[in-house]
């Protein structure tokens, strides 16, 4: 974004001499670059949030004031999916609770989805192995050069 261009540019020479060589001309951008970057929580999976959020007793996490709310569209669909993850329950009066399971999934600091491959599946014995995976993977995906 243009506003973090300029931050950039502020930064090259805060503390010492500097120079922000730009590999772009300004007419880049100016008509390809938005004025500010969009929040992080928008292009971001919201699940761990969502869970989160119920966990706290929110239940109408779609009525939820965010400073910068995520569609709506956004937040049904990761309802759905810990649902489908046997995170969420649905009651009788169409509210999602959390469930047991999902209380054990908050307690790893992984992504839900290997929360929940590593509480079921198979033997305690191996969890060892499993959690050894499971951070390689974190690490590959996040893409981190600290290995």
């Amino acid at each position: 974004s243009k506003a973090s261009a300029t931050q950039r540019a502020g930064r090259a020479g805060r503390t010492g001499p500097g120079h922000c060589y730009r590999l772009y001309s300004s007419a880049v951008s100016e008509n390809y670059f938005d004025e500010f970057s969009k929040p992080e929580i928008l292009p971001m999976p919201i699940d761990g949030v969502v869970l989160q959020m119920k966990s706290m007793h929110i239940d109408a996490v779609v009525n939820f004031p965010f400073p910068t709310p995520p569609s709506r569209d956004m937040l049904l669909k990761s309802e759905k999916f810990l649902t489908h993850l046997g995170a969420l329950q649905k009651t009788g009066t169409g509210e999602a609770q959390l469930t047991d399971l999902a209380r054990s999934m908050a307690l790893f600091p992984l992504s839900l989805r290997y929360s929940r491959m590593l509480i079921s599946g198979m033997p305690p014995v191996c969890h060892c192995h499993r959690l050894g995976a499971f951070a390689w993977v974190t690490l590959l995906t996040r893409g981190s050069t600290q290995r």
